[in-house]
């Protein structure tokens, strides 16, 4: 490696170790806020987690949001298994070709 190239390389890292911890205006973002009622505590094997942070990086996402997402939808899917299901059987109808308004039979192509 070239000596310009190791005082250059020192002189960015200079810069850099003078400006951290300060704060740049307009750098960051806002997050969402929400009002969280209680907070749960949960054991899970160290590879499911592994494969839950990989999902939630891959969806941009964090840990905590994912693990809401998955409960929500373990709630609502227990509520739509609940929910009275019925069912129709139609005999005896006539099997009808659809007409326009002036009478003529449509054909599909």
């Amino acid at each position: 490696m070239s000596e310009e190239w190791r005082e250059s390389e020192q002189i960015n890292q200079e810069k850099l170790a003078a400006g951290a911890g300060k704060i740049i205006p307009g750098s960051g973002r806002r997050g969402t806020p929400r009002r969280m009622a209680q907070m749960v505590s949960v054991r899970l094997d160290g590879e499911l987690i592994g494969k839950l942070r990989v999902v939630a990086k891959e969806r941009n996402t964090t840990l905590s949001d994912l693990l809401r997402e998955g409960a929500e939808l373990i709630v609502e899917d227990a509520y739509v298994s609940t929910q009275p299901r019925t069912s129709f059987t139609i005999s005896g109808a006539k099997v009808a070709s659809p007409e326009t308004m002036t009478g003529r039979t449509l054909v599909a192509r």
